[in-house]
């Protein structure tokens, strides 16, 4: 599965589709209107022209990454500070009628 963002500077080659996405409302995830499917590194090909802003904050923990030509938000990765190695994608990239056929799972990650 190929995901890209509006440009197509950014393209995301998922290995499979994932079985659910997880909508967050932590005080970034609830701004950014993501729809995250998690993986492992290796279960995702990212492919780029330029290379994404990313922004970490707090614990830096975690990056979120953009394309730097239209801002959308492609995906997240730990950092090394991090216990777990996931790289999250937004499938909010993905068609409307493939995104509308996966569960959604809702993450209370305010309470965090």
């Amino acid at each position: 599965m190929k995901l890209k963002c509006h440009c197509g500077n950014v393209i995301l080659i998922l290995s499979s589709l994932p079985k659910e996405v997880g909508e967050c409302n932590c005080s970034i995830c609830r701004r950014y209107v993501a729809a995250w499917a998690y993986f492992s590194p290796e279960q995702v090909q990212i492919n780029m022209i330029e290379p994404t802003d990313f922004y970490c904050w707090g614990d830096k923990e975690v990056e979120f990454h953009r394309c730097k030509s239209c801002g959308c938000l492609t995906h997240y990765v730990t950092t090394e500070k991090c216990s777990e190695d996931i790289l999250a994608v937004n499938m909010r990239m993905a068609d409307i009628e493939m995104l509308s056929s996966i569960p959604v799972r809702k993450i209370n990650g305010a309470s965090y």
